[in-house]
């Protein structure tokens, strides 16, 4: 992996990282666009800069001025220039206590070890006497009084909070590497963040992320899916299949059985392969696991249903005069995916609503500059890290603040409300009115 990559870098820097090691939540991108982190040096600032440190010392607004080139770097004393340079003048890491400690105040190193650890290490006789001797070497080094409190009060809100940069520098390569396959190898990466149990988000998130980035999700299949989750492309696009260990009451005999056995070419096949429960074989057909085996869910519940009463596979039935089995809705569809896979899948739940004027589309509402409009979405389950849900449609997804509790997950809903932007280049929806669509 190149250290020096553009397409990674935008990536970081536009805080597209969903999915990526340790820069996943809202506070963590909002960080990635305020430093406009494009390397590890950077990332391993943004893992620095995003603990309480550097916002309980004060200096949060000025670090960032800095960083982007937004005001010039200034120290409290040239003395501490060598320390704090590579921070812009700002307290980062445990390292730099440590060197201020010894260099600055002339402390010995276990007590400015002590102090790295933090103020509550302290019982308050032995904080005021550290805090006398701190102020009174750093004025032997130069540093007037008031510098010399200015910086003891820095390194006190500071201490304890810091991260070590050893430490962050490790993260931030693992954090770059996980970017980088992102920017270029989406689908895959997104694959196997599912496949490693997720992340910071519900895994509904990240099939939502592959969606937005090009990819087929679908439910999961007899003939392609394995256990958990698989990736595979058709007619050229990537294509998340869901695995059978998604299928409610499914064993894991079943599931072994099935993949043993593959393909199948109809139920009866697969019937005939596979010692499946009545139940397993009807669930497999209801959340999709048969799609293209039959002439619909239906049909194939159907022909399920006449094999159990004759209680054989090998049995055929008399067609002579036996209607055609109509197809199942796509709102029995979606109610099957969603009660035996946990989420819909082949079906999404704006797609049962009729067509409606004047609304806006999740994607655009960066072009909306702060106008009131309508929109249509659901919630994707889980949390977002930040205040608000994540509301998504057929294509992407945005993160959506309300003043009420968040609505159910997976149910449509209508919002009117402003597209809002922080100076950083983030967004969200500020919900003015929320309901249920097509109620």
């Amino acid at each position: 992996i190149p250290e020096a990559d553009e397409v990674t870098a935008r990536l970081l820097a536009a805080g597209e990282t969903v999915g990526v090691f340790q820069c996943e939540s809202e506070g963590a991108r909002r960080t990635l666009r305020q430093l406009q982190a494009r390397s590890v040096a950077d990332l391993a600032v943004a893992n620095a800069f995003f603990k309480p440190g550097p916002a309980t010392g004060g200096m949060a607004a000025a670090f960032i001025r800095r960083y982007r080139g937004d005001e010039a770097v200034s120290y409290l004393h040239p003395a501490l220039e060598p320390i704090l340079a590579p921070t812009k003048g700002v307290l980062l890491f445990q390292e730099q206590i440590l060197r201020l400690a010894r260099e600055i105040a002339g402390l010995s190193w276990a007590q400015a070890d002590h102090l790295r650890r933090g103020m509550t290490q302290f019982a308050p006789a032995e904080m005021e006497a550290i805090a006398a001797e701190f102020s009174d070497g750093c004025r032997a080094g130069g540093l007037s009084g008031r510098q010399a409190a200015t910086l003891w009060e820095q390194v006190a809100a500071f201490a304890g909070y810091g991260f070590n940069q050893g430490h962050a520098t490790a993260y931030a390569a693992v954090s770059y590497r996980s970017a980088y396959l992102k920017a270029h190898y989406p689908a895959v990466f997104l694959w196997a963040r599912l496949l490693n149990a997720g992340g910071f988000f519900h895994p509904a998130v990240y099939l939502a992320e592959a969606v937005r980035l090009g990819c087929r999700v679908r439910p999961p299949h007899v003939n392609a899916s394995s256990r958990r989750v698989t990736l595979t492309k058709e007619g050229g696009v990537p294509t998340v299949w869901l695995g059978l260990g998604r299928v409610r009451d499914l064993r894991r005999t079943a599931i072994r059985a099935i993949l043993r056995e593959r393909p199948f070419s109809s139920v009866r096949d697969l019937a005939a392969r596979v010692p499946l429960q009545e139940k397993e074989l009807r669930h497999l057909i209801q959340c999709g696991a048969l799609d293209g085996l039959g002439a619909s869910r239906a049909a194939m519940l159907a022909e399920a249903a006449e094999m159990a009463r004759a209680g054989s596979t090998l049995q055929m039935a008399f067609a002579f005069g036996a209607p055609d089995v109509p197809a199942e809705t796509p709102a029995e569809r979606l109610a099957w995916e969603q009660r035996l896979l946990g989420q819909p899948v082949s079906v999404h739940p704006l797609a049962l609503l009729p067509p409606m004027e004047g609304l806006t589309p999740l994607h655009a509402l960066p072009q909306t500059a702060g106008k009131r409009v309508s929109v249509r979405g659901v919630r994707l389950p889980g949390w977002t890290g930040a205040p608000g849900f994540y509301l998504a449609d057929e294509e992407t997804f945005v993160r959506a603040r309300s003043d009420g509790p968040a609505p159910t997950a997976w149910q449509p809903l209508q919002l009117t409300g402003r597209w809002r932007t922080d100076a950083w280049g983030g967004g969200w929806l500020e919900v003015e009115a929320s309901r249920e669509a097509g109620a």
